[in-house]
């Protein structure tokens, strides 16, 4: 085999010199030594067209690289032809085809304009008027072209199991098992999706709890969704709550834009090996164990897009401390004529309620111009009713939003109704490099209530008419009964927002000064509930290698109890076995003093960085010591995790895992990571190919491979490529694109070669050698191998070939009887 690579890196620096564009048109075979000169090199000439057949082509468009696509070549360079669903990705306005016409030329897609094949490159160079450009937002694919996937059954899971147990007195234990699951069946452009959780506390039965379920149909012609069953509501406008109804809205990120909403990163301390819960209206939506140190959460996906996240640190040693981090959106500025709509019918089904009126919502947004985007929106329920109106302003100072809302409430023997104003500011001013992602004020009077305050303050009537009816049933005496007290029963008449201010803030200082940033909401309410002002304040800079930063927040204890807490962390990075590590320090105060100081170590190993670790000691308050290790390993079908912390008090102990299973006909895949829309790689019979330069992401011995992300709606381009384990066939080209729907499930296919490769000997009838580089054709013409030094022939075909034709300078030879042993007697070309 040695030998045999020796002879293909001598032929291909000798074709090499032969078409480097430094020599001449034609290569002078006289340079050829001996019986050489007779072999036929037209082949490899400059100035020879591409081979008739497919062939795989980089393409630019105006200089803009599209991407690689399999070309169709006949011998003519007026007749190339590209696949029409890969043409419409180059985002050129094309003609329409004919009936019968399945393929465009090159001349089509040009229009008028020029194109070059430079086959020494293989790449295509076209010249497009700008007037069929065009004007899309890059990697944007027109809806027409979205790909509704295969049929599959999907599965995805989160799973946490966090233990800890106190050494000292009763040496109590408590245990939280926590699985967030998503399963779903696509057939065509229909999906059927569950999201599920299942829980267990210490003590407690094991939950499951269905947090959504619904079939939604894209309609992609009218960028917009259909969703039938349990699903949340949008809350840009108005709050957002979960129904069981129907649903027909716009989705924004079928548009081709930049920007596809706001989404809130969740930042924080822990002093331990922490689980970390993220709560949206009373509704655990997120959860990850994390070591000690500061933690960055910023793949929380919200149920809907209002909504502040209650986050809810939970230590080893069973200490809880929470804080809020605001979320509601801005409405939407939009194009000129560009407009978004949202229709909702059904009823309400938020979990522990019993009051589910039935109702309907509606929303729309308009561009009138580029300076100014109008909305409006109603509800209307059995004893509710809402109306808002609108405008957002495209100003200089950045995008400001006006809008008021009217609501009547029907209560037990009392009608309310009141207003509540809002402003919101959303703006990143170059100048100053300051990001307001969200600015908002709401002033509510004393007689508004929300849908969802007046769902809260039904359902507690009714909790409190339980209990009234309960009380005169135990009355063994005709005693008088409590009367019906308002102020008792609506306990949203309490609780309901006076003013409310929330804003994030990322600024980025001048020259080397470092960022800061700032988050924070205050409310106050119509009652004697005192004002509740949540913040977190963080700088981070760096100086020459090492980075630091501090950050400051308001928290509340289990008790209810709130506190500043403040940290500063450090760190270095280094190098150990040619294997990135941080060595990184910790210091946490709050306003009663020290509270803890750590240092840590952290890092990547092995192949791929596929182990991640982290290992720390800290000094607690009161002289408490605590040590804790974390690693999390990417194995090709899963992501497993591990964490334990240790100290004078307790032990922590916590296991993970995540990862998604697709099946479709004939085959079931695996990833290491939680997916929604997915690709699945088929390169036949292609086994050990890393997709995108994952090594954790390698095809199977079918050549398959599952990719566990992809953006809906715009192109994905996968790329896959040999490693050591590659084996079987060969593939024919490197990249491929896909442009899926949101939920499926596309299949990107590459061609491969499934041929195998064969060694013999044959000699001319005078025992002369064959001529070196001559190429050799099956009996049908097609080219199956080369002549290497010492007449040796090597073939590549399904089977070996007992009868091939060798082509010479001068015409050709044809050997019969071929032999698979080169230790056989040589076969003749005659």
């Amino acid at each position: 085999m040695k030998q045999y690579g020796h002879h293909k890196s001598l032929l291909a620096i000798c074709l090499l010199f032969a078409t480097s564009p430094s020599w001449g048109v034609n290569f002078d075979t006289s340079l050829l030594a001996g019986d050489s000169a007779k072999s036929d090199l037209t082949r490899f000439y400059e100035d020879q067209n591409m081979p008739a057949g497919i062939q795989e082509m980089d393409i630019y468009v105006n200089d803009d690289w599209k991407g690689r696509y399999p070309f169709t070549f006949t011998g003519d360079d007026k007749k190339i032809y590209l696949e029409q669903k890969e043409a419409m990705l180059l985002g050129v306005s094309l003609p329409k085809l004919d009936t019968e016409q399945y393929d465009y030329s090159l001349e089509q897609i040009v229009q008028g304009g020029s194109y070059s094949v430079d086959v020494s490159t293989l790449s295509i160079k076209l010249s497009v008027p700008q007037s069929f450009v065009l004007r899309t937002q890059v990697g944007y694919v027109p809806p027409e072209f979205w790909d509704s996937g295969v049929p599959a059954m999907i599965f995805s899971y989160n799973t946490t199991y966090y233990k800890t147990k106190n050494k000292n007195g009763a040496k109590l234990s408590s245990d939280d098992f926590y699985s967030g699951l998503e399963s779903g069946l696509n057939i065509g452009s229909w999906q059927f999706r569950d999201n599920s959780t299942v829980r267990k506390y210490s003590g407690e039965q094991l939950k499951w709890q269905n947090n959504t379920r619904y079939i939604r149909k894209s309609l992609p012609m009218q960028k917009s969704n259909l969703l039938v069953g349990d699903f949340y509501t949008q809350g840009n406008l108005f709050d957002s709550m979960r129904i069981r109804g129907v649903s027909l809205a716009s989705d924004i990120n079928m548009r081709p834009s930049s920007q596809q909403g706001f989404a809130p990163i969740v930042r924080g301390v822990a002093q331990t090996n922490a689980l970390i819960k993220v709560l949206q209206n009373g509704s655990v939506i997120y959860q990850e164990s994390v070591p000690p140190g500061q933690f960055t959460l910023d793949n929380i996906q919200p149920t809907g897009s209002a909504g502040d996240l209650l986050v809810i640190v939970q230590e080893a040693n069973g200490q809880e401390q929470s804080f809020t981090v605001p979320f509601s959106a801005v409405p939407g500025m939009l194009k000129e004529g560009v407009s978004n709509y949202a229709l909702f019918a059904g009823k309400v089904n938020q979990d522990g309620g019993n009051y589910t009126p039935s109702f309907v919502q509606g929303t729309f947004e308009y561009g009138f111009n580029n300076l100014i985007t109008g909305y409006i929106g109603t509800i209307a329920s059995e004893n509710y009713r809402a109306y808002l109106v609108g405008s957002g302003w495209n100003l200089p100072i950045g995008a400001v939003s006006v809008d008021i809302t009217h609501a009547d409430t029907q209560l037990l023997n009392d009608s309310q109704h009141g207003q509540s104003m809002r402003v919101s500011y959303s703006k990143f001013l170059d100048t100053t490099a300051t990001n307001f992602t969200l600015a908002a004020y709401r002033y509510s009077t004393k007689g508004y209530y929300s849908f969802n305050d007046s769902i809260h303050a039904h359902d507690g009537y009714r909790s409190y008419q339980e209990s009234i009816d309960l009380y005169k049933k135990n009355q063994k005496n005709n005693q008088e009964t409590p009367a019906v007290d308002l102020n008792t029963w609506d306990s949203m008449r309490g609780a309901r927002p006076k003013n409310t201010f929330t804003i994030n803030l990322n600024q980025r200082l001048p020259e080397s000064w470092g960022t800061f940033y700032v988050s924070g909401s205050q409310r106050d309410y119509w009652a004697t509930i005192p004002a509740t002002r949540e913040y977190q304040l963080g700088y981070a800079n760096s100086y020459a290698q090492m980075s630091y930063s501090l950050s400051a927040s308001r928290v509340r204890d289990g008790q209810g109890k709130e506190e500043n807490r403040y940290y500063l962390s450090l760190s270095l990075p280094m190098s150990l076995f040619d294997n990135n590590i941080w060595v990184s320090s910790g210091f946490t105060a709050t306003d009663s003093g020290y509270q803890q100081s750590t240092l840590s170590l952290s890092g990547t190993a092995l192949e791929a960085n596929r182990l991640n670790y982290a290992f720390s000691g800290s000094n607690q308050q009161n002289g408490q010591n605590m040590a804790s290790a974390n690693v999390t390993y990417r194995a090709n079908i899963s992501t497993l995790g591990a964490s334990l912390s240790e100290s004078n008090d307790y032990r922590q102990t916590g296991l993970s895992a995540r990862g998604s299973l697709v099946a479709i006909p004939w085959n079931v895949l695996m990833s290491n990571e939680v997916g929604s829309t997915m690709t699945i790689v088929k390169a036949p019979k292609a086994e050990g190919l890393m997709i995108n330069g994952d090594q954790s992401i390698v095809t199977n011995s079918e050549g398959l491979a599952l990719v566990p992300y992809a953006t809906p709606y715009r192109k994905n381009a996968i790329t896959v490529t040999n490693t050591e384990e590659t084996q079987g066939a060969e593939v024919i080209g490197n990249i491929a694109n896909s442009a899926p729907l949101e939920g499926a499930v596309s299949v990107v296919n590459f061609k491969t070669d499934t041929r195998k490769n064969w060694v013999s000997r044959a000699l001319f009838f005078d025992n002369k050698a064959l001529p070196f580089g001559s190429e050799i054709l099956s009996i049908d013409g097609e080219s199956i191998g080369y002549v290497g030094q010492s007449s040796v022939l090597y073939l590549k075909a399904e089977n070996f070939p007992k009868k091939v034709v060798v082509q010479l300078a001068n015409g050709s030879c044809t050997i019969n009887e071929l032999t698979e042993n080169l230790d056989s007697s040589p076969a003749i070309c005659q």
